[in-house]
């Protein structure tokens, strides 16, 4: 928290991060090439915006300790401690950076209540954490969640020659759907409730507290390309209505506001100047690409402490990185340099995504053959696995890194793993999320339902390049290919007509679907799958799984003949 005064009117400068996902020094460790993003390209902008300021407050909104090669190496350094070197915290690279406080995200739950509270710097930690409609319920996680409803910021600047006290309350919020997601985390231990009733008691609570400026946090977004802002997940539309509520950073979707006219539908939203309903308003995309910044131009009298003019603004990082940051990370660097150096297989084949959203690859085969061969063997081996009837084993997998076009295929934006040694960085690449293993149970109906959903990211084409029949603006991630059955998609055909297959997709029939657990607790919103289908949970993460595929396959590895059970008519 920065504290340079000024006379009146009083420059108050919100700085925001939100879904920087691991993306701490800038550099891919998948491409190998230094990037002109992360948090160190972004101190240097957060030097300057706060030279600015009269006062600023530095505010993270989530997803900050998941997602990227270095979280992945940090999470292992955590599960194995005599492995590898000791090595700082995310807390104490937020404490160099001057942070301020953090609203927790849905991916902060991806380890468990116990990491959490390591990455934020164990018992030792003082940063605020904020969460306003999130619960301990058990003893665990009141040890691991030290998070408030909000935190009040006691300043004091000067006016006219003499300190003036200034209170700012900042305010928290996460998706719901964390109890779906991290169900096997989360379960018995913490109670999520809605955001926006949340979100108003703690508003209440700030203001029966005094606060003259409210800062909402809120880890969600608002829904796209419709008019309808009401949605229990990207519920910002709703919040921003909460009337004590000044200013607002959000996120969740990886969107840049303002500036993206996905919101351009709803009621009451300026892309252009940044508002939601008046207030100023920032979401700073992903991966430290962006700083969000909100203006406040503050005036005291006996009124009171006024708001006489405001500004939205997103920033992108620097080119070049702030070199302390850079020196406080390099053991982590250089920790995750050898993690993902780890040899752990072969494969006889190329692991290429370019084509996966228009054809099979071995990419998805390997991923697909993997899940299967886990459940096969957990249902072998356990009580749940007896007790359930007889079915056909499907697997549903995404390409999470799949070119989307042709500029992309050309510049190589895609995961392409070279045949030979596999190491536990080329695993990072092709399956990039802690998702866990999941089985449900669907009937032919529901699994119809899956299919043309996934379906509905594919349209016809008159180009003879492949990449005219990916609908770009549906990500990868919503495209799941399956395996156990052969499916041809008539992409000139309306969707929920479009696929056909060589089993029935009658009411009558059932079929157990291994899948993630983001999809199968309702993750996409597929085939109204919510959670009450999953019939085996896996402790284990896929990127696991992947890993002990490999070490059952042995020395020759992955050889597998690719099998094109799927293709678009």
């Amino acid at each position: 928290m920065s504290n340079s005064y000024a006379n009146q009117p009083i420059k108050l400068k919100l700085l925001a991060t939100s879904d920087v996902h691991g993306h701490f020094s800038g550099y891919s460790y998948f491409s190998k090439k230094a990037e002109p993003f992360g948090l160190a390209h972004l101190m240097p902008i957060i030097q300057q915006q706060r030279q600015l300021a009269d006062i600023s407050l530095l505010i993270d909104n989530g997803d900050l300790i998941q997602g990227s090669p270095v979280t992945d190496m940090l999470v292992a350094n955590y599960q194995a401690p005599d492995s590898l070197q000791s090595l700082p915290s995310i807390a104490s690279l937020l404490a160099l950076m001057g942070y301020d406080a953090a609203n927790l995200g849905n991916h902060e739950f991806n380890y468990g209540l116990a990491y959490l509270q390591h990455a934020y710097g164990g018992t030792k930690h003082t940063l605020p954490l904020l969460g306003a409609n999130l619960t301990a319920t058990s003893t665990l996680a009141s040890r691991s969640l030290r998070h408030k409803a909000f935190h009040m910021f006691s300043l004091s600047p000067v006016v006219n020659g003499r300190q003036q006290p200034l209170k700012v309350a900042v305010v928290g919020v996460l998706p719901p759907q964390i109890m779906q997601w991290d169900a096997h985390h989360l379960r018995d231990h913490v109670a999520v409730t809605d955001m926006f009733p949340a979100a108003t008691q703690a508003v209440a609570e700030a203001q029966s507290a005094g606060a003259d400026i409210i800062v909402l946090a809120a880890h969600s977004g608002m829904p796209k390309n419709s008019d309808d802002g009401v949605d229990s997940e990207q519920g910002v539309w709703q919040l921003a209505q909460i009337p004590a509520v000044d200013a607002i950073i959000f996120g969740h979707q990886h969107e840049v506001f303002p500036g993206s006219k996905v919101y351009d539908q709803l009621a009451h939203v300026n892309s252009q100047q940044g508002t939601l309903f008046g207030k100023p308003s920032v979401q700073p995309g992903t991966q430290g690409k962006y700083l969000g910044v909100i203006d406040l131009s503050l005036t005291f009298s006996n009124a009171g402490w006024q708001i006489i003019a405001s500004n939205s603004q997103v920033i992108a990082a620097a080119e070049y990185p702030d070199p302390t940051v850079l020196k406080h990370l390099a053991s982590s660097h250089s920790a995750t340099e050898t993690y993902m150096k780890q040899a752990i297989g072969h494969s006889d084949h190329d692991f290429s995504l370019a084509k996966a959203r228009v054809e099979p690859t071995h990419a998805l085969q390997f991923i697909h053959s993997a899940q299967r061969w886990y459940v096969e063997r957990a249902f072998a081996n356990s009580e749940v696995g007896n007790k359930l009837p007889q079915r056909p084993l499907f697997s549903a997998v995404a390409p999470f890194n799949a070119a989307l076009n042709e500029q992309m295929y050309h510049d190589n934006q895609f995961t392409f793993i070279p045949s030979g040694v596999l190491t536990l960085g080329h695993i990072g690449d092709l399956y990039r999320y802690p998702n866990t293993l999941e089985v449900v149970e669907v009937t032919g109906v529901q699994l119809k339902r899956w299919l043309e959903q996934s379906a509905a990211a594919l349209q016809p084409s008159t180009n003879s390049s492949p990449w005219g029949h990916i609908v770009q603006d549906i990500p990868s991630y919503q495209f799941d290919t399956f395996v156990g059955f052969e499916y041809q998609i008539d992409v000139s055909k309306p969707v929920g007509e479009r696929v056909s297959a060589s089993i029935s997709f009658a009411q009558s029939e059932t079929y157990y679907v291994a899948t993630n657990n983001y999809r199968a607790q309702g993750g996409g919103g597929f085939a109204g799958l919510d959670g009450s289908q999953v019939v085996f949970s896996s402790p284990d993460q896929i990127q696991h799984i992947l890993v002990n595929y490999l070490e059952h396959l042995g020395k020759p590895g992955y050889q597998d003949e690719l099998i094109r059970n799927w293709k678009l008519l």
